[in-house]
C-alpha cells in the first residue's frame, strides 16, 4: 500500500448542503489498510498489574547481597514484561504504530 499522504476530512453539516448537493460516505482506514471501527464494544484483555516489590529497601549505606541483587532484577524483569505487553496490546487495538 506504500505510504499513505495525509489527508483531511471535512464534515459537512445538513445545513450547509444546498439543493444540488449529494450525499457522501466516509470511510475510515487504519494504517495497515484495515477497516476502522470506531466504536469497538470488544476490550482488550486485562492487563495484570506489576506484582509488589519482592526486595526491602536497603537502610544503613551497606552494599547489597547477591541474593537482594538478583531479587531486584526479578522485579525489573517482571516490570518489563507487564510493560511489554502493555505496549503489545496498545499496538494490536491501534493507538500505537508498531516499530
Amino acid at each position: 500500500m506504500g505510504n499513505p499522504l495525509p489527508m483531511q476530512a471535512v464534515v459537512i453539516s445538513q445545513a450547509t448542503l444546498t439543493a444540488f448537493s449529494a450525499p457522501m460516505q466516509l470511510a475510515l482506514f487504519n494504517v495497515d489498510g484495515t477497516p476502522f471501527a470506531a466504536n469497538q464494544s470488544e476490550q482488550m484483555p486485562v492487563q495484570a498489574d506489576v506484582a509488589a516489590l519482592t526486595q526491602a529497601a536497603i537502610t544503613g549505606g551497606e552494599s547489597p547481597t547477591e541474593a537482594e541483587f538478583n531479587a531486584l532484577r526479578a522485579d525489573h524483569a517482571a516490570t518489563r514484561t507487564a510493560v511489554n505487553a502493555l505496549l503489545a496490546k496498545l499496538k494490536t487495538a491501534g493507538f500505537m504504530a508498531s516499530a
